[in-house]
C-alpha cells in the first residue's frame, strides 16, 4: 500500500533520551485516532544530523523538518499538517536571531551545503530494514564488483604506487610511540597525554 507521507522520526541516542519513542507512540496513536494510519507511515530512522534539536522528525516527500517535539504538540501537528495540509511553523527550525522559520530540511544552513555520499540515506530509511537499504541502492557497489568490474578497477590502479602510498601514510601517521612514558606523537601533531 502506498502512503502519501512518511514521517521519519529520528531515534538516535540523543533523540531517544529527549523522548523520541514517546513522540513516536503519541504520533501513531493520534494518526490512528484520526484514521490516517493507512495514509501516513511512521518510520524510525538513525541520526538525521541535527539531533541537538531533538526529538526531530522529517515529513517526506516534502522534506518538512520539525524540532523540539513534545507529546502534547502531536495532536496539533497531526491536525494541522496531515488533516489540513498546513505545516506547523512553530515547530520548524528558526535560525538564531531571525523570525522566519525554515520549513525544508534541505534549506537549513546546517544541511544546505552538505554532499552526502556514505550517509546519503541518513534519516531517510529505517536502519533496521534491509529492504529499504536495497531499494535505495545499498548494495550497488558490491554488485558492480561481483558483476566483473573488479578487473577494470584493478587495471586502473597502479598497485606499486598504492603500496608505497599506504606505507608512507603509516610512517607519517605514527612517527613516535612510547607507551612506557605515557605519550604518543601522531603525524607531527602536538603530544597527547594519556593514562595507562
Amino acid at each position: 500500500m502506498a502512503h502519501r507521507s512518511h514521517v521519519m522520526i529520528c531515534t538516535c541516542t540523543n533523540c531517544i533520551s529527549n523522548g523520541a519513542l514517546k513522540i513516536k507512540d503519541a504520533l501513531e496513536a493520534e494518526l490512528k485516532r484520526c484514521e490516517l494510519e493507512d495514509d501516513i507511515k511512521v518510520v524510525q530512522t538513525g541520526a538525521s544530523g541535527l539531533c541537538v534539536k531533538g526529538p526531530i522528525l522529517i515529513v517526506q516527500p516534502d522534506g518538512i523538518f520539525y524540532q523540539y517535539l513534545k507529546e502534547d504538540l502531536i495532536p496539533n501537528l497531526v491536525e494541522e499538517h496531515f488533516l489540513k495540509g498546513r505545516p506547523v511553523k512553530d515547530l520548524m527550525y528558526t535560525p538564531e536571531g531571525e523570525d522566519t522559520p525554515i520549513a525544508k530540511l534541505c534549506d537549513i544552513p546546517f544541511f544546505k551545503d552538505q554532499r552526502l555520499i556514505a550517509l546519503r540515506n541518513r534519516g531517510l530509511i529505517n536502519p533496521d530494514s534491509i529492504d529499504e537499504y536495497i531499494a535505495n541502492d545499498g548494495y550497488k557497489a558490491i554488485a558492480k564488483v561481483l558483476a566483473g568490474e573488479r578487473l577494470t578497477i584493478l587495471k586502473r590502479m597502479d598497485l606499486r604506487n598504492y603500496e608505497a602510498h599506504i606505507q608512507r601514510m603509516i610512517f607519517d601517521s605514527v612517527r613516535e610511540l612510547d607507551l612506557g612514558r605515557g605519550w604518543c606523537r601522531i603525524g607531527g601533531r602536538t603530544n597527547r597525554r594519556f593514562k595507562r
